[in-house]
């Protein structure tokens, strides 16, 4: 009797970024989010810094190039929010899928050497063996000329945002979205609150 043999393991996701068809290196990718007290809700940015990757001993003509780095940030994106009890821990966003439509206030801005929006394209976030991941892909077009980003990439949550607050302050306002207790509080240098996770939430 013939036996199928087991699948092998998956293999493992790898961060990527490319620039049309230029490979660059991800350097940071970070998740944060501030707690907007009119809602209230979670209001998610994140913070994704890349650079070129060229190939080793060639001479390059720079001004036929593609940047030297990338820097996306999340625009104020209504739409990229999470309300009172939707999360517990903070990678229960995943799931989440923001399509980028908007010509005149992109949700997603793109740091070349000038300010780009990224357009016709969407991002989604996943968990996958217990990271969040983001995937995204868009469009712009600059003095680079028109290109086409796409990343795959883990995020690294940095912390919720209180505005200049005291801790009882901030734990009040913080305590409408999620449960304080998996979070700790610190003020950093600017006076601004801030909660990080415990480690394991």
């Amino acid at each position: 009797m013939n036996t199928i043999p087991p699948c092998p393991p998956s293999l493992p996701l790898q961060a990527t970024c490319h620039w049309n068809d230029q490979p660059y290196r991800l350097t940071e990718a970070q998740l944060g989010a501030f707690v907007d007290e009119r809602a209230p809700a979670l209001v998610w940015d994140f913070d994704i810094q890349a650079e070129r990757i060229d190939p080793d001993d060639t001479l390059l003509d720079e001004d036929a190039l593609p940047p030297d780095s990338l820097h996306l940030r999340i625009h104020d994106c209504p739409a990229f929010h999470s309300g009172p009890g939707e999360v517990m821990r903070w990678s229960d966003i995943a799931g989440k899928r923001i399509e980028l439509t908007q010509k005149d206030e992109p949700e997603v801005l793109v740091y070349t050497g000038e300010h780009l929006g990224l357009t016709d394209g969407a991002f989604e976030l996943r968990e996958i063996d217990g990271r969040l991941w983001i995937h995204l892909h868009g469009h712009c077009d600059g003095m680079h000329g028109p290109a086409h980003i796409v990343l795959d990439a883990p995020l690294d949550f940095t912390s919720i945002a209180c505005g200049r607050r005291t801790e009882e302050q901030a734990c009040e306002l913080i305590a409408r979205v999620v449960d304080p207790a998996r979070y700790t509080f610190e003020c950093d240098r600017y006076g601004v609150a801030r909660f990080t996770p415990i480690s394991g939430e």
